[in-house]
């Protein structure tokens, strides 16, 4: 049954249904949700799926236990994508099979296909994973790619992953991820896409101290100059953009069972004076207050 998780955002899993029904549930949450698939399981099987559907996309976190599916002529013809699709692969390995060959897909990969041509996926050890699928805009063919490797892709990949932990600036998002999306499939770079890569960059490496705008344009791909246009337009520079994306990291460090200092250390703060020092600029209380009101 689908229940409703935060505003926007649905919740499915086969636990709320009869064993005997629950094969069947997963095929008609994904041809309403996602994409229509048939399910094949050797042993009971368990799934839960996180859907966010926005005007032009559709965004879900799937896990499951060992399975494998199937989309062939009979489920494109009856419940057509109409789109190009996407699977981040989180955790698990999936063989995915095509008309052009068999392919290993791993953690830290990603798979991008037409979601009307005909593909089978085996998951011999479960899987977590991200999906999105989005309107197509040309001829695809089947590739997989490294997203950690990718500026673009790690960006996608965290607006995606942040949208379905709840209520967000989903219309943003929207334009955020078809952007990143047509630069990963080789469309135009926007200044869009190029700014939520920096900010990808920028959250994934915050603990280290030499984190610098020579070190963000170099991993997404453009100059410093570039780079430091795009924050400008943005309404920060680089060196604040790094600044606001510690302090907020540590904020919520806070509630973690770690001293101030390891804190700081962890966030790429020189020193835990100075971590207390900004912290107060911008929170307009210090980091120990901050702890105590916490824990109040």
């Amino acid at each position: 049954m689908a229940l409703v998780h935060p505003p926007g955002l649905t919740r499915f899993r086969t636990h709320d249904l009869p064993g005997a029904r629950r094969l069947a549930g997963w095929e008609e949450h994904n041809a309403r949700a996602l994409v229509g698939l048939r399910v094949e399981a050797s042993r009971p099987f368990e799934g839960a799926e996180v859907n966010l559907a926005l005007p032009r996309l559709q965004v879900a976190r799937v896990s499951g236990s060992p399975h494998a599916v199937e989309r062939d002529v009979r489920q494109i013809a009856e419940h057509p994508a109409d789109g190009v699709v996407v699977y981040f692969m989180l955790a698990g390995e999936s063989r995915f099979e095509h008309r052009g060959g068999r392919e290993l897909v791993v953690p830290g990969q990603a798979l991008v296909l037409d979601g009307d041509q005909p593909f089978r996926r085996e998951f011999s050890g479960g899987l977590t994973e991200l999906v999105l699928k989005a309107p197509r805009r040309g001829p695809v063919q089947p590739r997989v790619f490294d997203f950690r490797a990718d500026a673009h892709a790690r960006a996608l990949v965290t607006a995606l992953s942040g949208a379905l932990r709840g209520p967000a600036d989903w219309d943003g998002l929207e334009q955020t991820a078809t952007d990143l999306l047509g630069t990963l499939l080789g469309g135009t770079r926007t200044p869009a896409a190029d700014l939520a890569a920096a900010h990808a960059f920028i959250t994934a490496h915050l603990h280290e101290q030499e984190l610098c705008a020579q070190r963000i344009a170099a991993a997404v791909g453009y100059s410093e100059r570039h780079l430091s246009r795009l924050f400008a337009r943005s309404g920060q520079s680089v060196p604040q953009a790094i600044l606001n994306a510690r302090l907020d990291a540590a904020r919520l460090r806070l509630a973690e069972p770690i001293s101030l200092a390891e804190v700081a250390a962890r966030t790429g703060f020189v020193s835990q004076a100075h971590f207390s020092r900004t912290y107060r600029a911008r929170f307009g209380v210090t980091p120990r207050q901050d702890r105590a009101a916490l824990r109040s």
